[in-house]
């Protein structure tokens, strides 16, 4: 995933990316924003977006590549001092950044309480069962036999000589996303394949 990524144009992303973001409305959190393309876009089409990241280095790119509403803000402290949200963006394999089932249920619970009767969370997601080889299956298994959901991975991005600490990803198939959703008030109202593993959904709220 090269840095060119994450400045893509609207017209550079995958199909089921466009059509995902079609179902964009009313005013927008984006939560891991990055570079900030998503907001960017919301702004584009005249929606208010708030973008978030726990990144300083973040924070400055969206501001200087023009995004209004940039804040340093870790997940665990989104609240209702944001304000009510139309749309949540989970975008960028962020869906998972909460970490295991437990944390995830938690942060969707927290979402449907900052959002409209009418919001939607638009997300991409890797299906962890898919096109995999030896050493995957050994670690879905692993995963099994520890208690913990078969895709949470743990991760750190490494670019030249910097590194993230490592931290815990989910990465969930439809039918475990659903599952998980469902006790928290949110149901998988859309979905769309891309080049697996990945894939495009949004959740309503049920």
């Amino acid at each position: 995933m090269g840095a060119e990524w994450f400045f893509a144009e609207h017209d550079e992303w995958v199909e089921p990316e466009r059509t995902a973001f079609e179902l964009v409305r009313g005013r927008v959190l984006d939560i891991g924003a990055g570079a900030g393309r998503h907001s960017l876009e919301a702004q584009r089409r005249g929606l208010e977006a708030v973008a978030i990241d726990i990144s300083p280095g973040s924070v400055e790119v969206c501001h200087r590549r023009g995004v209004r509403d940039a804040r340093l803000l870790p997940l665990e402290e989104v609240d209702v001092s944001l304000g009510v949200f139309d749309t949540v963006l989970l975008l960028c394999g962020n869906l998972g950044l909460a970490g295991g089932a437990d944390e995830t249920s938690a942060l969707l619970e927290r979402l449907h309480g900052l959002t409209a009767p009418d919001a939607r969370i638009v997300f991409d997601a890797v299906d962890p069962h898919v096109d995999n080889g030896e050493a995957d299956l050994a670690y879905l298994a692993r995963n099994r036999e520890r208690g913990r959901m078969p895709g949470q991975v743990t991760i750190r991005i490494r670019y030249g000589g910097l590194a993230t600490p490592w931290y815990d990803l989910l990465c969930a198939s439809p039918e475990e996303l659903e599952a998980l959703a469902a006790p928290t008030g949110w149901r998988l109202a859309w979905r769309r394949d891309a080049e697996p593993p990945d894939w495009y959904g949004v959740l309503e709220k049920s």
